[in-house]
């Protein structure tokens, strides 16, 4: 197993996504600690995985991360990598959101990156390696109406992680973004329980092409993560990842309304 001297931490763990990323480096036999804003929810895919540790963290509080990676160099002595997967999406006209929405939205999603990475630095920097990375949005560049909010975080997300990467990569430091081409139901749940709006029905998600098939993308997905993670992929920094072509999103987008 290509990361079994590896250590993770990966923030965020009710959707598809993060769950699939989860498997796979557990596969590899990286060992975990999984944290959601639900304990419930991080204890029972830490139950579901070897040598894996559940904790409740909300990803806007500091001090909630900051005890997350306490927590997980205190059992398994350092991190190798932190994946941040926390994104709550809301659907709503921008003439309709409200401040609180707003700030709810870009904190969760993008101020949470940077307390994830600040947190995590110290001890990647004592020892001269480690991997950070965000999973984003293709929202950031296809800007669908009514996700301004969610778009304008994935963006700001993007940015932020470029910027690292050059400031850690003589402290061979990896930073990286990947970007799905859907919204997961969990993320329209989860953005309307913190904002108090009507939760979407059951099933419910936002899909931006349809060249990529949803069923399909979190597998592929946490593939591409495992392999930036390894050895092979020890070289690839700076880089914002999909899959599938920016030019037709931007096309397919233009002038037209993102639909539930």
């Amino acid at each position: 197993m290509k990361l079994s001297d590896k250590t993770a931490v990966v923030f965020g763990c009710n959707g598809q996504i993060s769950q699939e990323i989860c498997k796979k480096l557990s596969k590899e036999g990286c060992k975990l600690v999984v944290t959601d804003l639900k304990k419930q929810q991080a204890d029972k895919l830490a139950s579901s995985l070897k040598n894996t540790i559940g904790f409740d963290v909300d990803v806007r509080s500091e001090k909630n991360i900051k005890e997350a990676i306490e927590a997980a160099i205190k059992k398994y002595n350092k991190i190798d990598f932190v994946i941040n997967c926390s994104r709550i999406a809301l659907f709503k006209e921008t003439v309709e959101l409200t401040e609180s929405e707003w700030d709810t939205i870009v904190d969760f999603n993008t101020k949470s990156m940077y307390y994830i990475a600040k947190a995590a630095l110290k001890n990647m920097m004592d020892k001269n390696y480690g991997m950070i990375l965000g999973v984003a949005s293709k929202t950031a560049f296809s800007g669908p109406a009514n996700l301004s909010a969610y778009s304008a975080s994935m963006n700001a997300s993007i940015g932020f992680l470029r910027s690292l990467s050059c400031e850690v990569r003589n402290n061979n430091i990896r930073v990286n973004a990947v970007c799905p081409g859907f919204i997961e139901h969990e993320e329209l749940e989860l953005g309307a329980e913190l904002t108090n709006n009507q939760p979407p029905d059951e099933g419910i998600y936002i899909q931006f092409s349809p060249l990529i098939n949803v069923a399909n993308e979190p597998v592929a997905l946490a593939n591409l993560i495992s392999y930036l993670a390894s050895k092979e992929g020890e070289f690839v920094t700076g880089q914002t990842y999909s899959l599938w072509e920016d030019d037709l999103t931007c096309y397919r987008n233009l002038g037209q309304m993102a639909e539930l």
